[in-house]
């Protein structure tokens, strides 16, 4: 599998992310330092401090366990789909301008996937459009500062069609062939799929799930290139770059 990275968006995301985090405990140790002055006003700046502090920090943690952690979710994806061939590529972070931005794509004859990623652990229930998390109270607070589920169907949803617009909008083949798959990455996760619009699996069913969606040529190398070329705008964007199909073995 070729695999495409835009490193500069990624670094953006994490610095961005370290501000957020820089400005959260700025906010909860300022509120502490008023604390001590004592006059009313003071006391509901603290507090007006502490809320934003509490709200920058959360947000920053939940982000920096998306973008800085490792591995991330642009390296689980690689991992998982390495045993694709180079018919395939995976662009992580292409510059797509407008609506909302899709994270991780894969081309091949067959068509064009978004891929949604989830980083969470515990039971997972969805019916529809509706997600749960059914984990215990204790175990959410525990997880407060880690990432969200949000509602991942309509995330993929919106993202398929910021594709669709992106290539139509270039004269770029495949709008038409865009479809829409969510990856829940953490092996602790357990999903409960009553009904969904879109194919929800886990890291593990990944690989598989990619190979069922077929490979009856529907874009020449020609026009897959092109698509690939369009998504890999952007400052200092890596490759296509050919990953091996093992991972190498740990030399002692």
């Amino acid at each position: 599998m070729r695999v495409v990275r835009n490193v500069g968006y990624l670094k953006k995301r994490q610095r961005g992310t370290r501000i957020m985090i820089a400005l959260g405990l700025s906010g909860l140790f300022g509120s502490v330092a008023l604390t001590f002055l004592q006059q009313l006003l003071y006391v509901y700046l603290a507090y007006a401090l502490l809320i934003t502090g509490f709200l920058f920090f959360n947000a920053g943690m939940q982000q920096w366990a998306k973008w800085n952690r490792r591995p991330r979710p642009d390296e689980l994806l690689d991992s998982a789909l390495r045993r694709l061939n180079d018919r395939y590529t995976l662009v992580h972070l292409p510059e797509i301008p407008e609506g909302w931005r899709p994270e991780h794509v894969l081309i091949w004859p067959g068509g064009i996937l978004n891929i949604t990623t989830r980083e969470l652990a515990g039971r997972i229930v969805v019916k529809g459009t509706r997600w749960r998390r059914l984990d215990r109270l204790f175990i959410r607070l525990l997880t407060f500062g880690g990432p969200p589920l949000g509602n991942p169907t309509i995330e993929c949803q919106r993202q398929m069609e910021a594709l669709r617009t992106f290539l139509q909008q270039r004269d770029l083949p495949g709008a038409d062939l865009v479809e829409g798959l969510i990856v829940f990455l953490n092996d602790q996760a357990q999903l409960e799929v009553i009904e969904s619009p879109i194919t929800v699996v886990t890291r593990k069913e990944l690989l598989e799930a990619v190979r069922m969606l077929g490979t009856e040529r529907r874009l020449s190398q020609g026009e897959i290139d092109e698509i690939v070329a369009a998504l890999s705008q952007g400052e200092q964007v890596e490759g296509p770059i050919s990953l091996a199909t093992r991972v190498p073995a740990k030399t002692k």
